[in-house]
């Protein structure tokens, strides 16, 4: 599940997108998450010393290049993926596939102090066995599932074809981003529908209003007290921070680390040793979670010192949004009742750091 931010550094170095040139009248292209060259581009644009904005705040736009892509009946559609997304066309079911499901029984799982966690006991989970690889046919008319699958190989993935014979609108997901969804609107054969340059011009205008936002939310403040894990806007528009980077309290503060209320990331907030935090991040990237990870460090209120759980381990759980996780909250709260320094980080987005000073 570990994701870099979608705009990389070197923004003047970005070239124009390819498919405004090669796109044929039989073919659309539709990008899963936002074309990076492009974006880098617009950004380059409208926003000072754009390289070290993207380097601070990793920003990324979780949703479909355009969400909306009007075709005829034989046409295809060329799906792109453009970082950690999938391409979900459901089928009669018209609903996506779900990304995490439960797995074995936790067990065995002790802190630094040779005490058993409290979620031993409880399922595990992990990553939905149907989304490792892409399946269903090349043409879809409604009825029969496609799904690109995770883009879990090294490099871009190669682009999944589907010829749409059916007029109809269809409506498909990313399994990944809840809230992240797009539009194939397949007219008759010889209906007017928009030309290659109107849909590459719309793409344009997606990314523009996208980028303006992303500047925007930059300036957002957060309430006392609180840390922002990412901030988010409508369109899927994220930043991969923590907001404040550095929060100072008074000692016996409880902080309310919250996902904000527009976003359509999983985050965490783990304190603990380096090596520690680094063995469950790297969990993440396998088919079953560290349920150490997973799971808040204790079952009600958490509190924070430097000898918690042996070695000043604590963790909000995971985080999220997704009505489709209804037990998931979308906050934690975390004690910090002794002077120090603290410092956290994002299991799933390990870049995403931050630091609690405790006066």
């Amino acid at each position: 599940m570990k994701r870099t931010g979608a705009w990389v550094a070197g923004a003047a170095c970005a070239t124009t997108l390819a498919f405004s040139a090669t796109a044929t009248a039989a073919t659309r292209i539709v990008y899963a998450g936002n074309p990076n060259k492009l974006t880098q581009k617009i950004a380059a644009k409208l926003i000072p010393n754009v390289k070290a904005f993207g380097q601070k705040y990793n920003p990324e736009i979780n949703n479909f290049f355009t969400q909306r892509v009007t075709i005829n009946a034989g046409d295809t559609v060329s799906f792109r993926t453009e970082g950690f997304h999938t391409v979900d066309l459901p089928g009669a079911t018209k609903s996506d596939l779900p990304l995490i499901i439960p797995g074995g029984t936790t067990s065995g799982v002790n802190d630094a102090a040779g005490n058993p966690f409290w979620f031993n006991g409880l399922p595990s989970v992990g990553i939905n066995p149907a989304l490792f690889a892409r399946q269903g046919p090349s043409t879809y008319n409604g009825t029969t599932r496609v799904d690109s699958g995770l883009p879990l190989g090294n490099g871009a993935p190669k682009p999944m074809n589907i010829k749409f014979n059916k007029p109809g609108v269809y409506k498909y997901f990313c399994d990944v981003h809840p809230g992240m969804v797009g539009y194939v609107v397949v007219k008759a054969k010889g209906a007017k529908i928009p030309s290659a340059k109107q849909a590459n011009a719309a793409v344009v205008k997606q990314i523009t209003g996208d980028v303006k936002t992303a500047k925007k939310l930059a300036k957002k403040k957060q309430p006392k007290d609180t840390v922002d894990l990412g901030e988010a806007a409508s369109g899927g528009v994220e930043f991969l921070g923590m907001f404040p980077g550095t929060l100072k309290v008074k000692a016996n503060t409880v902080v309310t680390f919250a996902m904000g209320p527009q976003t359509r990331e999983t985050h965490t907030a783990t304190f603990g040793p380096a090596s520690v935090l680094k063995t469950l991040s790297d969990g993440f990237q396998g088919a079953s979670f560290p349920s150490q990870g997973v799971y808040p460090s204790d079952p009600s209120s958490i509190v924070l010192t430097p000898t918690s759980h042996g070695d000043g381990f604590a963790n909000t759980g995971v985080l999220d949004r997704d009505p489709g996780t209804p037990t998931i909250p979308a906050s934690n709260k975390i004690d910090f009742t002794t002077p120090g320094t603290y410092h956290y980080q994002c299991l799933i987005h390990p870049f995403m750091h931050g630091t609690i000073v405790v006066q």
